[in-house]
């Protein structure tokens, strides 16, 4: 079998870098990692490709049901001034949609979080199986991108509910919007990082070795009777 597929999960990492086009990325690095799970026996690649497939999808379904809905709620509003009344039936379809706007996302908020584990744990199982470095130096900047981007949160989230920052929300608020911009621009860190992983995964799949073909071999014909 000839392992086309590194050619798909390659193309597939570098489209998830590109806005709006990284959906059919999501696609080819499923399809890739499926095809990797087919050639080397291997279920792991299977599962995070049809994870990743699954993930996409469902996705894709919460954005086509979000904005219909969300266009045909404003459109019964008349926007000259604040609707005084809302009516019931417009208010339930509403508090409907929030609410499986929600369950979708919670549902896509686990799927993500199996996707990364997956995804992270096939990287280092490829890079055993194919003896390509690039897929373990993927993972492992991945590890690190998550574990910068969790201190970075912890951090922001401290410092909002820090007494002196709450103190000086009222006393100096021009000085809070400058350090919100810092801890804003040092998410900047773990998104540069993400890339990086990204770029690695790419540069992984390209690397992946072709399978050698034993050469034929050719055998005298029979003596003649």
């Amino acid at each position: 079998m000839s392992r086309s597929y590194k050619w798909l999960g390659g193309i597939g990492y570098i489209l998830l870098m590109i806005p709006f086009v990284n959906l059919v990325g999501y696609i080819l690095v499923g399809i890739a990692w499926i095809m990797a799970g087919a050639d080397v026996k291997q279920g792991l690649f299977k599962a995070t490709g049809i994870i990743m497939i699954i993930t996409m999808v469902l996705g894709g379904v919460m954005i086509a049901l979000w904005f219909p809905t969300i266009s045909y709620l404003m459109s019964g509003l008349s926007f000259g001034e604040p609707p005084s009344f809302v009516p019931p039936k417009m208010l339930e379809e509403f508090l409907g949609a929030i609410g499986l706007f929600l369950v979708l996302g919670a549902v896509m908020a686990v799927l993500g979080l199996v996707e990364w584990i997956l995804e992270l744990v096939s990287h280092f199982r490829a890079a055993s199986v194919y003896n390509v470095k690039w897929f373990r130096r993927a993972g492992w900047m991945r590890i690190i991108t998550i574990i910068i981007a969790i201190i970075v949160i912890a951090a922001l989230i401290f410092l909002v509910f820090s007494t002196t920052f709450l103190t000086s929300f009222f006393t100096e608020p021009s000085g809070i919007f400058n350090i919100m911009s810092i801890y804003l621009l040092v998410l900047i860190v773990p998104g540069l990082l993400g890339l990086i992983s990204i770029i690695f995964s790419a540069i992984s799949f390209f690397s992946i070795p072709e399978v050698e073909r034993e050469p034929r071999r050719w055998y005298p014909p029979p003596p003649p009777p």
